[in-house]
């Protein structure tokens, strides 16, 4: 009895599709009410330790026996780290002198600066320095230094 109880179930389960979300984590069955938003039908096993989906946790769909773990030998990282030089900028403008292990090259703080656009870093290079060359009481030129040639503060 259990034996057939088993094989109904089985059969059920097999007999629904499977459906993967947009975001591409998640597998559901076709009666799953989250199902509305699914962007592909997967075709089965395969599709799913592909993708390396996790069953959804509403509708429960079994789990697959050859699921890819998350570790294994072939997706392990190759190499060593070594500490380089932070790639960000400062609010002043100049370079980071953090070190950094992390792949992306930015340290803690200026992770933000790797998703950000390329514009915003090209801002902080670009800050210039020059003179201020207004024309003092005296007749000379004004030598004090500013930002963004504008005048200083007493012109």
């Amino acid at each position: 009895m259990i034996f057939f109880v088993s094989f109904v179930l089985y059969i059920n389960v097999n007999a629904q599709n499977i459906y993967k979300t947009p975001s591409g984590e998640r597998y559901h069955l076709s009666s799953c009410r989250m199902v509305e938003n699914v962007s592909k039908k997967l075709l089965g096993n395969e599709d799913i330790s592909k993708y390396r989906l996790t069953p959804c946790k509403i509708c429960k769909p079994p789990s697959i026996n050859n699921y890819v773990s998350s570790y294994n030998a072939s997706n392990k990282a190759v190499g060593t780290s070594s500490s380089v030089r932070c790639k960000g900028y400062t609010q002043k403008g100049t370079r980071c002198k953090h070190k950094t292990k992390l792949a992306n090259g930015y340290c803690y703080q200026h992770t933000k600066q790797n998703s950000s656009s390329k514009r915003k870093h090209s801002g902080y290079s670009k800050t210039t320095t020059s003179t201020c060359g207004a024309r003092t009481k005296s007749g000379g030129y004004c030598k004090r230094k500013v930002k963004g040639g504008g005048r200083c503060y007493q012109h």
